[in-house]
């Protein structure tokens, strides 16, 4: 009971570390600044308005909610989700485990939706790294929450 408990407040401080770095990350990368930049609040309002008057607006804004709610929980509940489940399956204690394989799972799933056929492009490989730190962020405090506990326990001598 009690590392079950340990594991899903790992989990919960996981995931909002996650995502407070990708937000103040975000701030650093000049992409991410321009988006920000772009999204002013004239534009938040004419989409809301155009949103609003079209033929179903509770269908547009179903849509816009799952789109969004799957884009988090790809980019930022799956991952240490996923090497928090192998981890404590593994027995593994290493915050080498729980950083590196949220990191590259994070990353992973973002590059998923690139297209084929050439490598990223600058723009693409600051965004990608920034999202690798996000899941790597998000596993290490989740390392130091529940993981370094975890696992099997040392053999004793004796």
């Amino acid at each position: 009971m009690r590392r079950a408990l340990l594991v899903i407040a790992g989990l919960v401080l996981a995931w909002a570390a996650g995502t407070a770095f990708l937000a103040i990350g975000g701030l650093m990368v000049p992409a991410t600044r321009e988006l920000a930049a772009d999204l002013t609040i004239g534009s938040i309002l004419a989409a809301l308005a155009a949103l609003a008057s079209s033929d179903s607006p509770d269908r547009v804004w179903l849509a816009v909610a799952v789109a969004f709610w799957t884009l988090t929980a790809a980019l930022l509940i799956l991952p240490p989700l996923v090497s928090a489940l192998v981890g404590e399956l593994a027995g593994a204690r290493s915050f080498v485990w729980y950083a590196g394989a949220s990191g590259a799972l994070t990353a992973a799933i973002a590059w998923i939706g690139h297209a084929g056929g050439h490598g990223p492009n600058p723009t693409e490989t600051k965004l990608l790294t920034l999202l690798f730190l996000t899941g790597a962020v998000a596993g290490l405090v989740y390392w130091m929450v529940a993981g370094r506990s975890g696992g099997r326990s040392a053999p004793t001598s004796g």
